[in-house]
């Protein structure tokens, strides 16, 4: 059984880190590049965004007993194969889950210019993961009848 209460915890984390990334991506690249401090904070807001809609799929893969995932990518995909998100974006959040994985693990190799293209271009599919979730509740509030 899905726990609302914990989903929307983190929907809203997600919520807040969208705010602040959609205010970093206003900033000029040139701009955002030379400043050191809006660098690592979008570093760091980006990867708590991301693992937040990672504990979001987790839980979900969980309480809806779907298959487990070894990688992170993974449950994003699970989630697609399941029709709990749509392919495409299943697909884009688990690319979102390997820069993640390198926020994490191998952050010395990661061009800052990346990260200003996922602010300007990607934060669409965190918007969408959200939507998705925001059914997916929905429809565990009122689930469909079979007639």
């Amino acid at each position: 059984m899905i726990d609302r209460e914990v989903i929307e915890k983190k929907m809203d984390m997600i919520e807040e880190g969208l705010a602040y990334l959609r205010k970093a991506r206003e900033l000029r690249q040139d701009e955002f590049l030379a400043s050191f401090e809006k660098i690592q904070a979008a570093k760091h807001t980006l990867q708590e965004t991301i693992e937040a809609c990672l504990d979001i799929a987790n839980h979900l893969l969980a309480a809806k007993r779907l298959p487990r995932s070894e990688t992170y990518s993974g449950m994003f995909r699970i989630l697609g194969k399941e029709g709990l998100l749509p392919a495409g974006l299943a697909e884009r959040l688990a690319e979102m889950a390997r820069f993640r994985n390198l926020l994490v693990h191998r952050y010395a190799e990661i061009d800052n210019l990346r990260v200003y293209q996922i602010l300007r271009q990607r934060l669409v599919d965190v918007e969408g993961f959200l939507s998705e979730i925001s059914k997916t509740l929905a429809e565990e509030n009122d689930p469909p009848t079979d007639f």
